[in-house]
């Protein structure tokens, strides 16, 4: 009688809508906390094909230990035609808001953020969690300020090697090998960092075309260029993340520590 349900909310906004899916801002009965509530139609997960994807993300967030900068579920359950993931609310909305409000950071503002992300990762990558979608949309930013990555649809779970063989992510933001379609592994988390990072000091993806052919092209065999006003210690950290080859990728050695 008190498992909790649909029941136990008040819907107060809508405040995100996706492919097949809804994000809510709702408010709990009992202890008028708030929590955003992603929504998904049964019907619309399997007329696209993704009932994969869901799975793989309610597995990652139930199975993962806490970790400050991952997005926290705090309760699932289901009805007859959709899905309820009842997530911890970030009121910061998204890193890609903010970097269209301000167009750049400075790199002191990126690398307070940049730091978290390699937190993160290095807790994915820690339990084989390769998270294969790093970029600006996913990146929520909490009423304290500090981010929290969302969206696992495009994780993938028990990586030990380079045994990831299925081309998925956003276009501009994908690694070499991925688009190449060799077998990947946690080095692609790497070089989506590159980007983000690329993104928040210059202000746009280092490869970004509005031809998709032409994105793919650049990522596979140019190198991106570096603005005058990066000092010397971004723009290494920048070449060492977006090294074509991921053996010689910074990171794919010792991961988050050489990072």
């Amino acid at each position: 009688p008190h498992a909790v349900g649909i029941h136990s909310f008040y819907c107060v906004s809508v405040i995100g809508k996706g492919s097949y899916a809804k994000v809510l801002l709702v408010k709990k009965k009992d202890t008028n906390r708030y929590y955003a509530m992603k929504v998904l139609k049964k019907q619309l997960i399997e007329k696209k094909r993704q009932e994969a994807h869901v799975k793989t993300e309610r597995d990652i967030l139930v199975e993962l230990p806490d970790c400050p900068y991952i997005v926290k579920l705090h309760y699932s359950f289901q009805s007859e035609r959709k899905l309820y993931f009842v997530l911890e609310y970030c009121a910061g909305g998204e890193l890609f808001n903010l970097l269209q409000k301000r167009n750049r950071l400075s790199e002191e503002q990126a690398m307070f953020y940049a730091a978290q992300l390699v937190l993160a990762l290095e807790h994915l990558h820690r339990h084989d969690i390769v998270y294969r979608d790093l970029k600006p949309e996913n990146v929520l930013i909490s009423e304290s300020g500090y981010i929290k990555i969302a969206d696992f649809g495009l994780s993938k779970m028990g990586v030990k090697q380079d045994d990831a063989k299925s081309l998925c992510g956003t276009p501009e933001y994908l690694a070499p090998e991925i688009i190449m379609k060799l077998g990947y592994g946690k080095p692609v988390d790497w070089w989506t960092l590159g980007n983000i990072v690329y993104e928040m000091i210059v202000g746009c993806p280092p490869y970004y075309s509005t031809n998709r052919q032409e994105v793919f092209e650049r990522i596979k065999f140019t190198s991106p260029k570096y603005p005058d006003f990066l000092s010397a210690s971004a723009k290494s950290l920048l070449e060492g993340l977006l090294r074509k080859d991921p053996s010689r990728r910074l990171g794919s050695a010792k991961g988050a520590l050489e990072v």
